[in-house]
């Protein structure tokens, strides 16, 4: 090879690996522009459709930010459980990533790939990819309290109860002794707040008392829920009895037990001022 020929090759070579890593830099800084940046927060809450049904101003969180006058983070997902759930459940297999369990786990490992990575064609998550971000972003190393509304939907996928002493996460009680451990790990000063569900009807108005989808009536999953919050040392807001809470709506007519609900089991307006009442309520005054 003639020493011009090799120069040529040696400068090629050189471009070459200059462009590659000039690729790998914009890539990488890419990456981490995509990365959100951690920040704490005053309250954060997690929950389900409950909590979720309203994301705008009048949605339990943005009410609770404002009856309390504090930052409060809404981390809430329609559809999703505490626990893992089974293939054949009735409800949310596709949305185990973003059961309250996955996501304990998640903030562990401080590993979101399996958030970030995962889509779910289920309707009325279009508010899910934005929530998932902030859900990455908090840093609960400076978050004061955790809100955990979850219960429902493992009712409704029939979820083993388990018991208070459970450590299995595809158990109600072993994924809420999971979460609660995994995030007093992270923050050992943070508070943790343990919110039992509302009340619930079926279309025909048969209370969810009286119904079993296969795990026990509702009433079941609330007393195991509030066991292991009481054996954890978690504070606990009982919120089943709520809509028992006379009220009037914006006609003056007086409104109780359904009609705080949308549909039986949703809260509208109503409803969701009471929710954010009431924890604020709890929380202004401990």
């Amino acid at each position: 090879m003639s020493k011009d020929k090799f120069i040529s090759n040696l400068i090629y070579a050189i471009c070459g690996a200059v462009l590659v890593c000039a690729v790998f830099g914009i890539w990488t800084m890419t990456a981490k522009r995509n990365v959100p940046e951690k920040t704490g927060s005053t309250v954060a809450i997690f929950g389900d459709s409950i909590i979720a049904y309203s994301q705008d101003e009048l949605s339990v969180a943005s009410l609770l930010g404002r009856y309390m006058e504090s930052d409060v983070t809404d981390l809430s997902f329609g559809g999703t459980t505490m626990a893992y759930t089974v293939e054949d459940s009735t409800l949310a297999s596709d949305r185990n990533f973003l059961s309250m369990a996955s996501i304990a786990l998640a903030y562990a490992a401080d590993d979101f790939a399996l958030l970030r990575n995962h889509e779910t064609k289920a309707p009325a998550t279009e508010y899910f990819e934005d929530r998932e971000k902030q859900l990455e972003a908090l840093d609960l190393k400076n978050t004061d309290i955790v809100i955990i509304e979850h219960c429902l939907n493992d009712y409704h996928c029939a979820v083993s109860i388990g018991d208070k002493t459970s450590d299995s996460i595809y158990t109600y009680t072993g994924a809420l002794r999971t979460v609660v451990e995994k995030i007093r790990d992270i923050n050992p000063n943070i508070r943790i707040i343990i919110v039992s569900p509302t009340e619930k009807w079926m279309p025909d108005g048969v209370n969810a008392s009286d119904y079993d989808y296969g795990g026990g009536v509702l009433d079941e999953y609330v007393r195991a829920q509030r066991e292991v919050a009481e054996d954890l040392g978690a504070e606990y807001i009982y919120l089943y009895d709520l809509y028992d809470t006379p009220g009037v709506d914006e006609h003056g007519e007086p409104i109780s037990g359904i009609d705080y609900t949308v549909d039986g089991t949703h809260p509208n307006y109503y409803g969701r001022v009471l929710i954010a009442q009431t924890i604020a309520e709890y929380l202004n005054g401990n």
